[in-house]
């Protein structure tokens, strides 16, 4: 009972915060001040990332002798000095395996994008879980540009079987997938033209022993209803040597009730040589959008398995408040959990509080 009072406290100071740190437009305000909504709250709730300028052009004088992958700020702040870290390595590595395939062209470094995922959540029934994840992706010119080299830490299962988060936004926040083991994965995806439909490819292997290869094909199918509804379907078939051949089916559809106000249905089945039965999960999400780019979530899900010993593993209610943190590339999400687990038949189901935070980091243009 303590705990739970712990949890329930520390849920209605993060709301009461977020209710003060949102902002609100005053009775006597200026234009210039004035809370201005999206052109359209489905676009700003799926791409929350304010685009960010290229690496510049180096001069004349100077391409012959610098090395982009190594540029620098002058006396960068910690915030830059993270991210320019991050964008270094990264472009040395996928430069070097650029290489492997010729040098007919030259490797782009500017063209090197990534997204870092750091925090944790606590909740009642499975305790601690920190999470660290990052993907980095990159075109490869001596690949004919179609082909991009992807190196990451993820969530093995759901990245490979296609059911974790399709966007970089606010769509998927952050912590998610919870009881699965990251590993570093390295793999080569083509990516179609962008459009309403086709293919995409990817083939990679896990960093460690013993490796573990897969291969997965995705196809998507995504149409506009009108600027504010829009629905998405993606089929994805993979392999991966452990579970063999599975499938995944995983649909969404999304409507804008206002400039600031979204509501999303999504549904996700998989099955596989390993599952038991069809594992599946079901969400509906309100998201409500103020200014400066925050906003929040509010999603009622529930997910199982339909031969596992309990076929409703879990359901409940997640919260998030997301904002820009000090830089609009980096963003800050945290929010409480009320959810009902049950894994298995000798257990009661009974309430679990929960609480998460992470922050989000974008190096590069990142669109996953």
């Amino acid at each position: 009972m303590t705990h739970r009072l712990h949890f329930v406290t520390l849920a209605i100071l993060v709301l009461a915060a977020a209710c003060c740190l949102a902002p609100r437009p005053a009775v006597a305000q200026s234009d210039d001040d004035a809370f201005d909504p999206p052109e359209s709250p489905l676009k700003a709730i799926k791409k929350p990332y304010t685009p960010l300028e290229p690496l510049p052009e180096p001069p004349e004088e100077e391409e012959a002798g610098l090395d982009l992958c190594n540029q620098r700020w002058a006396d960068p702040p910690l915030q830059e000095r993270a991210q320019e870290t991050l964008r270094s390595w990264s472009c040395h590595t996928f430069r070097w395996f650029d290489g492997l395939w010729g040098d007919t062209h030259d490797f782009d470094e500017r063209d090197v994008n990534g997204l870092l995922i750091f925090g944790a959540e606590q909740t009642q029934y499975d305790g601690f879980d920190p999470r660290l994840r990052l993907r980095v992706r990159a075109n490869l010119p001596n690949m004919s540009r179609r082909w991009d080299l992807i190196l990451g830490r993820v969530d093995e299962e759901s990245y490979v079987a296609g059911t974790q988060g399709q966007d970089p936004a606010f769509y998927n926040p952050g912590v998610v997938d919870r009881g699965q083991e990251p590993d570093w994965l390295l793999g080569l995806g083509h990516r179609g033209k962008e459009r309403r439909s086709g293919w995409d490819y990817d083939v990679g292997v896990r960093l460690r022993l013993p490796p573990r290869p897969y291969v997965k094909a995705q196809w998507y199918f995504n149409h506009e209803f009108s600027a504010e509804s829009d629905f998405r379907f993606r089929q994805t078939f993979f392999w991966r040597q452990d579970q063999g051949f599975g499938t995944t089916s995983r649909g969404d559809m999304a409507v804008g009730l206002n400039p600031t106000d979204v509501l999303r249905w999504e549904g996700i089945a998989t099955v596989h040589e390993e599952t038991e039965g069809v594992q599946w999960y079901a969400g509906q999400t309100w998201y409500h959008l103020f200014g400066n780019r925050a906003a929040i979530s509010l999603l009622a899900f529930a997910e199982g398995s339909t031969d596992a010993e309990v076929p409703l593993r879990e359901y409940g209610f997640k919260l998030v408040w997301r904002k820009p943190f000090t830089r609009e590339w980096l963003y800050l999400s945290i929010g409480p959990s009320v959810t009902w687990p049950r894994e298995r038949l000798d257990e009661e189901r009974e309430l679990s509080l929960g609480f998460g935070a992470w922050v989000e980091m974008e190096f590069g243009n990142w669109r996953w």
